[in-house]
């Protein structure tokens, strides 16, 4: 938790903020599936708002942000230079997704705004009376996902990335032609190649990260991919999507 918290008194939590510090409880996730497993541990706080206390949103795309994403990998639009489609190309079309590591852990918090949380059990300090005064946003805070949305839309912006006017987490890059939406901690891009080998290693200079998949013509592309739990292949016609296994949805380009 090094970097997370700044160990403080419990009486601190309750004179800047107003409450004792927030519980926190560890929870399993299983971010894979029952024939492919990945579990993660977190440590998640439990900040449930209470009476007279303003509710607190962030930005969430919908699903019709992934499907306008696939659309516009395959399709050439009028106006637009037509896409790339030569496999050997270095500029050819691609489908790019990342998953950010830790993601709300990349947001400073404002000190404006203290958030205090419990020590988990396993840490001595725990009944030396310390508690943590969070550096960051910690998952389960109420402030945790705008805080994120904030950090990364910034970082974006300055790449030079244009925000959407629909959606505050769609972007998209003119000079790169790259086209952008954000789901919590997924960022599924098009683009060409070459621009796209540019946002990851820009991404990695900010971020701990893992490319998920890179759809693509080419013979070392990827040709079948998962995103938001919905199943993307890349076929010699255009783009399936598969929202549920049953139904296969063609996007032609």
């Amino acid at each position: 938790a090094k970097g997370v918290w700044r160990k403080a008194p419990r009486a601190e939590a309750l004179r800047r903020q107003g409450k004792p510090p927030i519980t926190v409880k560890w929870i399993d996730v299983n971010k894979g599936d029952d024939d492919c497993p990945n579990y993660r541990s977190r440590l998640v706080a439990r900040e449930i708002r209470r009476a007279g206390e303003d509710s607190i949103f962030a930005p969430t795309p919908p699903l019709e942000s992934l499907r306008s994403i696939l659309s516009l990998a395959a399709t050439d639009l009028e106006g637009d230079a037509p896409h790339d489609r030569d496999p050997a190309s270095d500029n050819r079309t691609q489908i790019q997704v990342l998953d950010i590591s830790r993601a709300y852990f990349n947001a400073a918090t404002d000190d404006s705004c203290p958030t205090y949380v419990e020590l988990p059990d396993e840490d001595g300090d725990k009944a030396k009376g310390l508690c943590g005064h969070l550096q960051v946003h910690m998952y389960g805070t109420k402030r945790a996902a705008d805080g994120w949305h904030t950090c990364y839309s910034d970082f974006l912006v300055d790449l030079g990335f244009i925000r959407g006017g629909a959606s505050a987490c769609v972007f998209r890059h003119v000079e790169k032609r790259i086209k952008t939406s954000v789901y919590g901690d997924d960022f599924t891009s098009c683009g060409p190649k070459a621009s796209l080998d540019w946002f990851i290693a820009e991404m990695k200079q900010r971020y701990e990260l893992s490319e998920l998949c890179r759809l693509g013509p080419g013979p070392a592309d990827d040709k079948e991919g998962k995103i938001l739990n919905r199943v993307i292949r890349w076929t010699t016609e255009g783009l399936e999507y598969e929202a549920d296994p049953r139904q296969a949805e063609k996007l032609i380009r």
